[in-house]
This record gives C-alpha cells, structure tokens and sequence, in this order.
C-alpha cells in the first residue's frame, strides 16, 4: 500500500459513496486508476466491506468488558459471538484474557438482560464483567460525527 492507497482510504473512510470520479479528481489520476486500486485494495482484504450508518435517536449503545480465566476464554468468546443478541462489535485486547464488546438496542431493558445473561452463562469462566451505557459519542468517523470543541460554558466542568 503506498501513499496514494492511503489517501484513498482516508477518502472514502468519511464518505464510501465517492465515485471513482471523485477520487481521481482530487488525487490527479483517471477514474480508471482509482476505480483499479479500490478494486485491489478490497482484494487484499485491506477495505472489509462499505457501511451505511443510521442514526437512531432511540438507539442505546452499551460498552461491556470481561476479563476471563484462561480456560474459560475461548468458552466465553464463542459464547458472546454466537449466542447472545444486540453484540455489534466484539475485540480482544492484549491485556491477557481481554474481550470488550460493543452492543446496541432501541431497549435499555434488552441491554440490562444480555448484560444479566451474560453474567449468568459465563459467570464460571469470568474472572470480572463490567458494563456501560454510552452517554455520547463525542466522535465516530464511521458514523459521520465529527469532534466539535466544547467551551467550558458547554460541559459544566472547570477543568
């Protein structure tokens, strides 16, 4: 991948529905050019796959961390990544036996029950499960929203 890759991915990073077009404008090469290196990039597994994001003012997003023992690790993955509803995202961390999950409903009643089944079905294998409601997302540049500076008038804080 060389610098014209990178300005590509950071193209359509904030907006996937530039056409071939627009990017060869701005990078100075012909649609063609552009359309072939998307092309190869997404053969390369480098671009995953195009997302629409939809935003629902009703949409609850909750944040859910578990440290597990190391015999019960893979027990618990294969059990967050296939059994439960509303996981949206799940990582492992290096911090050993680390999964963080992301996980969203329209229902903070849904959210409180996986979070319970969670605790429930995997509570031999957890060493420590935490939760968290997400109050607001300050930035996402998936999702569009883009960092504003907040004045200290805006958050109540005085730091």
């Amino acid at each position: 991948m060389d610098g014209t890759d990178k300005k590509i991915l950071g193209m359509i990073k904030g907006n996937a529905r530039m056409s071939y077009q627009e990017i060869g404008d701005r990078l100075g090469i012909s649609r063609v050019a552009a359309k072939k290196r998307i092309v190869k990039l997404e053969n390369e597994g480098i671009i995953r796959g195009y997302n629409t994001y939809i935003r629902r003012d009703d949409e609850i997003t909750m944040l859910i961390d578990i440290i597990t023992t190391s015999e019960g690790f893979e027990r618990t993955l294969e059990y967050v990544a296939t059994k439960t509803a509303f996981i949206r995202q799940i990582f492992t961390t290096h911090k050993e036996n680390h999964i963080h999950m992301v996980a969203v409903s329209d229902s903070a009643h849904d959210l409180k029950y996986l979070a319970e089944m969670i605790e429930k079905d995997c509570r031999d294998d957890a060493v420590e499960i935490q939760c968290r409601q997400i109050r607001e997302i300050i930035k996402d540049v998936y999702g569009g929203i883009r960092y504003e500076h907040r004045s200290e008038s805006d958050d109540g804080t005085d730091c």
